[in-house]
């Protein structure tokens, strides 16, 4: 049972410890002026990404810092929109195409994760392919995948 969670988005770094924390930090990310991602890590560093502020979300997780630990994205349930950026520190990022969830979903999930500080059940997932070797970064998730060592062989 995880109950700590760590929160970062924009520049900002937040101690999540209960429910009543989590739910003023999402209501906090989601009404910032722009979609913002919201990265909540555990103690286990298991890391949920939530893109909020937008009508729907999509969410990220990466099961930890090792070379070879999987990535996922959330299933999108949602047909539109394919694809929309959220706001990664100042970086408009994208979000991985069709993996928009609604927003309620989203929250279910980080609720779930901060209870467990495991991959939520709440959300459907998949894995995200890895490419071959060390890829050249590129605006968008790659880029601060690649510079936080959230790729594989990145660790």
């Amino acid at each position: 049972m995880s109950n700590t969670l760590t929160g970062f988005y924009e520049r900002e770094t937040v101690k999540v410890t209960s429910g009543g924390d989590l739910v003023a930090l999402l209501d906090k990310v989601g009404a910032l002026a722009r979609p913002t991602w919201l990265q909540l890590e555990s103690p286990a560093h298991e890391v949920l990404t939530i893109g909020l502020g937008q009508d729907f979300s999509s969410l990220r997780f990466s099961e930890g810092l090792d070379a070879g630990d999987e990535l996922y994205r959330s299933v999108g349930t949602l047909a539109e929109p394919m694809d929309a950026e959220f706001d990664m520190g100042s970086v408009p990022t994208r979000m991985d195409t069709d993996s928009a969830i609604p927003t309620a979903e989203a929250r279910a999930a980080a609720i779930e994760f901060l209870s467990t500080g495991q991959r939520p059940n709440a959300v459907a997932w998949t894995v995200v392919p890895m490419p071959d070797g060390e890829p050249d970064p590129v605006d968008g998730w790659d880029a601060f995948a690649t510079i936080n060592g959230l790729l594989k062989g990145q660790g």
